[in-house]
């Protein structure tokens, strides 16, 4: 537990640092997820009540804003397909796909996860775009990961260096009860002066089936 703090701390310090650098623009991302399944059933459903993010003023006219997501989706051997709908305060609404494939190597310690997202907007202030995600990381004990996050989205419409990828170093601990902390600090590949830093709290719930809990 000692180890994990410090890594955070680590990230963090690097993630400041990086902010106080002149011009540099930190974003940060704080997106809790609930995910939810259910015993002997490919069906999960996720939500994320307040995917918020922090940034400069003018990309929002406001310095934060939030979002909700919701996904349903079901398990399929190595991969998971969703349908993912989001809605912001702005009034803007997409919905969409999402296609993950996990996978283990490295006698199973070395967990891979590679998502692609596309999103349609339901009304006219809600532009398509899609994020492209990959999340290695490595099984250094049991609750402790450490990996690097890749973040990308991007508007289908212009040119690919014209959207966002973040890339940089992460760190995950499993707490208990179905707890667990995501803590990333990446760098826009594209644009030299933004960071961002993501923070995820995240909590899964299983439901057992009927004759189990009789």
């Amino acid at each position: 537990m000692t180890k994990s703090i410090t890594i955070i701390a680590i990230l963090l310090f690097f993630g400041i640092n990086a902010f106080s650098q002149g011009d540099t623009e930190m974003w940060v991302k704080i997106s809790p997820e609930i995910t939810f399944r259910f015993e002997k059933s490919p069906i999960e459903i996720r939500w994320r009540p307040d995917d918020h993010i922090f940034l400069p003023e003018k990309y929002a006219g406001k310095n934060n804003f939030g979002r909700t997501d919701i996904m349903l989706g079901v398990n399929i051997g190595k991969f998971k397909v969703f349908n993912y709908s989001k809605f912001d305060e702005f009034g803007r609404i997409w919905t969409g796909a999402r296609l993950d494939f996990n996978t283990r190597a490295l006698n199973k310690k070395l967990l891979i996860n590679l998502q692609t997202r596309y999103f349609f907007g339901v009304n006219d202030k809600s532009k398509n775009h899609y994020y492209l995600v990959q999340y290695p990381r490595y099984m250094v004990t049991k609750n402790l990961h450490l990996g690097v996050l890749s973040y990308g989205k991007w508007d289908p419409l212009k040119d690919f260096d014209q959207g966002n990828w973040f890339i940089g170093p992460s760190v995950q601990y499993m707490l208990p009860k179905g707890f667990s902390a995501h803590v990333a600090v990446a760098k826009d590949i594209f644009h030299e002066p933004v960071w961002m830093t993501f923070i995820r709290i995240a909590y899964k719930v299983k439901f057992k089936s009927k004759k189990e809990t009789e």
